[in-house]
C-alpha cells in the first residue's frame, strides 16, 4: 500500500517537480525535464483512488465525477505547494502532482 506522505517526500529529497500516479503503472516523477519510473510495484486504481480521496474535498470528488476531470491547488502538510490534475479513465482516477514554488 502507498502512503502519499512517503511519495511527497521522495518528491522533495528527490528535487523532482511533478509525481505521476496512473493505475497500473509503476509511480513516476519528472525530474530536471526527464520521467523517471520509481523501482516501486505498479499502483492499483483502487490506491489511486483512496490517495486522492485523503485530501480532495467533496466538491473536487464531485467535480471529477460530473467532468471528468479537476484541477485544483493544495498545501500539504510538511510538503510543497502541489497543482492537483486528476482525470478519470474509465473508472480509474490518474494523478499528476505538479510541485509550486514557494
Amino acid at each position: 500500500m502507498y502512503c502519499l506522505n512517503d511519495l511527497l517526500k521522495l518528491v522533495e529529497v528527490e528535487a523532482a517537480e511533478e509525481l505521476r500516479l496512473e493505475p497500473g503503472r509503476s509511480p513516476e516523477m519528472a525530474v530536471g525535464g526527464q520521467i523517471l519510473v520509481l523501482d516501486l510495484p505498479p499502483i492499483t486504481g483502487d490506491e489511486v483512488a483512496g490517495l486522492f480521496r485523503t485530501f480532495a474535498s467533496h466538491e473536487h470528488l464531485e467535480e471529477l465525477n460530473r467532468c471528468g476531470d479537476v484541477h485544483f491547488n493544495f498545501s500539504f502538510p510538511g510538503a510543497a505547494r502541489f497543482k492537483v490534475s486528476a482525470s478519470l479513465k474509465g473508472q480509474d482516477v490518474s494523478l499528476k502532482l505538479r510541485r509550486l514554488s514557494n
